[in-house]
């Protein structure tokens, strides 16, 4: 009995094996179909094709391929990526919430396009619209176009990325963006480079005021397109470089700032963009970020000491246009003066009422644009620059660092200006200089 039943177990076990081997050819004649199907497709080798031809630099030989342990792998440093921002609309649901896209191009035929899409809940109802632009040509007055509408009569895209206001469009689909304008008296058609890793940058939190969030999405970009103006007997295709600039906040912007200035900047193989923020009481910061000649995107907190004019007209008294700037600290040193300035008016004539009462009741604004002479330097240890703290101050160390790294590096120039304008300052004024 004993014997029997041993040899049905040992008959038993010689079948399951059996059975495995004939699973495991089953599976290895599958998995050699699958690949063989997958190569075809994929366009990979498959595994009878000859190997691939040597890299380039590379000899191996008249006709063997090196041992794995004849050609040690060296690896590459990482790559660095920047993140992808995301330009969509947040549509911000507090009663006091702004956001705001603010487009420059500077265009090689000499005109200039300065344009904001606005969206507010300041006043009845949420998200309101407006869309207001400038046309600047050389020798003649900036000529003004704008849109505006309530929520439910302009459109928005399901991904929040394409703004339809009557006759403003903006697309911010990657990885071409596109202002449009098509109103009756004049019409606009530009495009911008807008890939996802193109240079970029979210301002860091530290340099803000809390709840205020900025982002500059396009820096230099290049940019191509038509104008026709009711000047112009046909439409005028130019090319130049374009920069967006995201901002929103929940709550009042005048609550949070006094004053905003921007400068954009570029030069044949730079481009450049710096923010400064002012406060109501005596808080101030300022953030820069450039482009350089190699392609390096350098970001930095600078100090940026403004020298301010003295005018004699009452209106710009209330809102002065400064002489110019001195940044220093971090990566960047180098003076910014203003010269000729081309655009100051009312941001708030522009928005209808009832909408423009409500928001006058904090907020009496002024926007100024001039033309800036950059001179603009780049530490080459810009790397790991020593970084003054937000007082201006600095510790021991770091003065001792920074002191050894400007006598011991050099400094490339980044934007130079030499008598001419190469890049142009933006001043919001939130409230009157009087009125904090």
């Amino acid at each position: 009995m004993t014997s029997h039943a041993s040899s049905e177990r040992s008959a038993h076990d010689r079948k399951a094996r059996l059975r495995a081997r004939v699973r495991l050819a089953c599976a290895g004649i599958g998995a050699s179909l699958l690949l063989g199907s997958t190569a075809a497709v994929a366009g990979a080798p498959g595994p009878e094709d000859e190997p691939p031809p040597p890299s380039p630099g590379f000899d191996a030989g008249p006709s063997e391929r090196p041992a794995m342990s004849d050609a040690p792998r060296v690896p590459s440093p990482p790559r660095a990526v920047r993140p992808v921002l995301d330009p969509s609309a947040r549509l911000l649901s507090e009663d006091d919430a702004s956001e705001a896209w603010t487009l420059f191009i500077e265009l090689e035929s000499g005109h200039r396009i300065t344009q904001r899409f606005l969206l507010t809940n300041v006043g009845p109802g949420e998200h309101s619209a407006v869309a207001v632009g400038h046309l600047v040509e050389p020798g003649r007055a900036p000529y003004r176009y704008e849109n505006g509408r309530r929520r439910a009569r302009w459109t928005l895209s399901d991904d929040r990325r394409f703004f339809d206001i009557a006759a403003s469009h903006l697309d911010l689909h990657r990885p071409k963006g596109e202002l449009r304008i098509t109103k009756d008296d004049i019409e606009i058609f530009m495009f911008f480079d807008f890939p996802e890793h193109g240079a970029s940058a979210r301002v860091p939190a530290s340099r803000l005021p809390p709840d205020y969030h900025v982002e500059v999405l396009a820096i230099g970009a290049p940019t191509k397109g038509t104008l026709l103006a009711p000047w112009m007997e046909r439409p005028l295709e130019t090319r130049g470089r374009a920069w967006l600039v995201h901002t929103w906040t929940p709550r009042e912007e005048a609550d949070l700032l006094s004053r905003r200035l921007e400068v954009f900047g570029a030069d044949s193989e730079t481009s450049f963009y710096g923010i400064q923020l002012r406060g109501n009481g005596d808080w101030t910061d300022a953030w820069a970020i450039a482009t350089d000649a190699t392609g390096r995107i350098i970001e930095s907190p600078i100090n940026v000491t403004t020298r301010w004019d003295e005018r004699s007209s009452p209106q710009e008294a209330d809102y002065p246009a400064p002489a110019g700037f001195s940044i220093a600290g971090g990566a960047f040193t180098g003076p910014i003066s203003l010269t000729r300035e081309w655009l100051r008016f009312d941001p708030l004539e522009v928005i209808p009422q009832p909408f423009r009462w409500f928001i006058r009741r904090r907020s009496r604004p002024q926007e100024v644009w001039a033309d800036a002479r950059i001179g603009v330097s780049l530490s080459n240890a810009s790397g790991s620059p020593s970084l003054p703290l937000p007082d201006g101050t600095t510790s021991a160390s770091a003065t001792e660092t920074s002191r050894a790294k400007r006598e011991t590096d050099e400094e490339t120039s980044l934007i130079t200006a030499s008598g001419s304008s190469n890049g142009v300052a933006s001043i919001t004024f939130l409230n009157p200089v009087g009125r904090r």
